[in-house]
């Protein structure tokens, strides 16, 4: 705790007592985005929608372009969702239990407890992937840096490691500690300020960890496969509504039919080396 009072990362979404929107907001985009990243962006986002009720009449166009350049735009419209819910149900106040929250859309148990722990200053235990990863270390001696201890020991340690009345600042403090020194790779082990009560210090030895293969089909990734087929559907609608359009043509304004295969030059299209053909 004395270390982070002198070593913590200032970032936008921390303050002393944050403001539940821009918590909630901040812990969304952290989710599959760095930490730089999210601070350049947060500002913006807000700035286009500065409260919860702007954000819950926004449009998915507004909502996606505001969240350009983060990726996984499914989060944006999860969280435009998630605002509706809140102001139509709790008349835009964010519910202050577990269970309201985790009753929203797109909220799961990490989300909700950080809510609790930041905003409200709930004495509830609030686990990430640092967090996580500090705990197995510490717990436990590792002997490389891809072991974890497994979620329900880290589950059980982390209700009865932190120090009541300081959840936010312990973990936010842990959650430093995780991304400055106790990485997943290469950590500084000698820098750590855990170092002296850590079991694991000094003994990892650095693996990489094990990547999940991407769902395929016959080798190619299945949001390819996604691509390729929403593109074909849709050529296929615009071909569908042209040969309508031809028939009117001809059978009532008596006009002649232009060729099919004009329409097919427009859409053809060259993907990894072949022409699809509709």
């Amino acid at each position: 705790m004395t270390w982070y009072a002198d070593n913590k990362r200032e970032f936008p979404w921390r303050k002393e007592t944050p403001e539940p929107f821009v918590t909630l907001v901040s812990e969304v985009m952290l989710q599959q985005t760095q930490t730089s990243r999210v601070a350049e962006k947060l500002p913006l986002f807000l700035e286009k929608f500065p409260t919860i009720q702007r954000l819950a009449t926004a449009t998915n166009s507004e909502v996606i372009r505001a969240w350009q350049g983060m990726g996984y735009n499914s989060r944006a419209l999860r969280l435009r969702d998630c605002a509706r819910s809140i102001v139509d149900k709790y008349d835009g106040e964010i519910p202050s239990t577990k269970h309201e929250l985790l009753e929203l859309i797109g909220i799961g148990n990490y989300t909700a407890s950080a809510l609790l722990a930041f905003c409200f200053k709930q004495n509830v235990a609030v686990v990430d992937v640092n967090i996580r990863r500090v705990y197995s270390r510490i717990a436990s001696k590792m002997t490389t840096t891809s072991m974890l201890l497994p979620v329900k020991e880290i589950d059980e340690l982390a209700e009865k490691i932190f120090p009541r009345g300081e959840s936010s600042m312990w973990h936010q403090a842990v959650m430093d500690i995780g991304s400055s020194f106790c990485t997943a790779r290469k950590p500084k082990c000698k820098e750590c300020p855990l170092g002296s009560v850590c079991l694991s210090s000094g003994e990892m030895v650095d693996v990489p960890p094990v990547k999940r293969s991407e769902p395929s089909r016959y080798g190619v990734p299945r949001r390819i496969w996604r691509g390729e087929l929403s593109s074909c559907y849709v050529r296929h609608m615009v071909l569908y509504q042209f040969r309508k359009l031809q028939i009117i043509c001809l059978v009532l304004l008596r006009l002649p039919m232009i060729p099919i295969g004009f329409i097919h030059l427009l859409f053809n299209w060259k993907k990894r080396g072949y022409v699809l053909f509709i």
